[in-house]
């Protein structure tokens, strides 16, 4: 069955891939490698971890509901439409998170080791049966709390803060993550539709990076192996 049958209900899918044609193959059935392991950070996790610990540290984020910040015609409500029009709801799609704004202190190591420019970072807890459905990431936010123009590269890293569980899932295209360790950095290009699930036993921990690409950024010192 095709991906647009079984997404018939929402024109999101059907216009990204109209869009994008020539920038990915969109053949389910290819073994394309659609992310990249950027590299292990050794570091101390326990500040973080102990924090996370507590869920009154963090706010419940639902990526399946209307964001009133956006107009409606906006891509952060097309795509929160589409989630809906798929079937997900604001019980599946909760995650919980917390900010760099909230205890700067925690995230500001993190977030000076990327590299980036103006950077932000979130952590995020899924409980068992928690999903972030089938997305791409705008940085639409982000542009708009740092008055990034257009023509600035962003771009995200996803951090691993603790060692791959059963049932914790990442795909990036057509691309499975698995079996990762604490510190392991992925990162996808631009456009590249993304989901992560919790469909195991205990929590799902991970850390966002969004900046913009600097000269100093990880990126360009990738060589799977670095410490701090």
């Amino acid at each position: 069955m095709e991906i647009s049958t079984i997404m018939k209900k929402s024109a999101y899918w059907e216009n990204f891939v109209k869009e994008n044609k020539d920038s990915w193959h969109f053949d389910p059935g290819k073994n394309t490698q659609d992310y990249t392991y950027v590299g292990r950070l050794k570091t101390d996790f326990r500040p973080l971890l102990d924090l996370m610990k507590d869920d009154k540290n963090f706010k419940e984020y639902i990526i399946a509901a209307k964001n009133d910040e956006f107009p409606d015609d906006s891509i952060v409500n097309k795509k929160a439409q589409a989630f809906r029009d798929w079937g997900f709801n604001e019980h599946n799609t909760s995650s919980l998170q917390i900010t760099d704004d909230e205890f700067p202190e925690i995230f500001e190591p993190y977030k000076k080791f990327t590299g980036f420019g103006e950077c932000t970072a979130v952590a995020l807890k899924q409980y068992p049966g928690q999903f972030l459905p089938w997305h791409q990431d705008t940085y639409v936010g982000f542009r708009k709390k740092f008055n990034v123009p257009d023509d600035v590269e962003v771009t995200r890293y996803s951090l691993m803060l603790e060692d791959w569980h059963w049932g914790h899932y990442f795909l990036a295209g057509n691309s499975v993550s698995h079996q990762w360790k604490q510190g392991d950095f992925l990162q996808m290009p631009l456009k590249m539709h993304h989901t992560t699930c919790n469909g195991g036993i205990v929590p799902k921990l991970t850390m966002t990076i969004t900046g913009t690409v600097t000269d100093e950024f990880l990126e360009k010192k990738k060589n799977g192996k670095f410490e701090y």
